[in-house]
């Protein structure tokens, strides 16, 4: 009956030990989540203002935004719509920069504005956009 008592007792001793070598290790990390979620926030956010005749998506975004983050020509970024749906795009210059059919994003040369689109394809057409929808984007 000792032998049993003894067993018991260092297994309740070695369960409390446990617990009291996780729960800091627990706490520390649930501030690691915390960081790991705020980092899933876009670095830009904008709202589709106008769908154009060509389906492409017409934004809100200035160039100041893109070039104070650091941004350039022909970086591959990560475009989140409210939707729900996601998308990678490059930063080009000129639609003729990407193949056909492949996303892209850049600055019309007339009002400055970034436009989302997919090169010779409709865009808005085949993610189903509508003006204001509203999108974040990351690099």
């Amino acid at each position: 009956m000792q032998y049993k008592n003894n067993f018991y007792s260092t297994l309740f001793n070695l369960a409390f030990t446990c617990m009291l070598l996780t729960i800091p290790f627990m706490a520390g990390c649930s501030g690691k989540t915390i960081e790991t979620e705020s980092s899933d926030l876009p670095d830009i956010s904008g709202t589709i203002k106008e769908i154009d005749d060509h389906g492409n998506a017409v934004t809100d975004i200035s160039i100041q935004t893109f070039t104070k983050n650091g941004w350039k020509l022909g970086d591959n970024l990560q475009v989140v719509f409210s939707t729900g749906q996601k998308i990678t795009i490059k930063y080009v210059e000129n639609y003729s920069d990407v193949p056909d059919g492949d996303y892209l994003g850049r600055f019309s040369t007339t009002s400055g504005q970034f436009k989302i689109a997919i090169n010779n394809g409709n865009l808005a057409g085949a993610l189903k956009l509508k003006v204001p929808t509203q999108i974040g984007i990351t690099k």
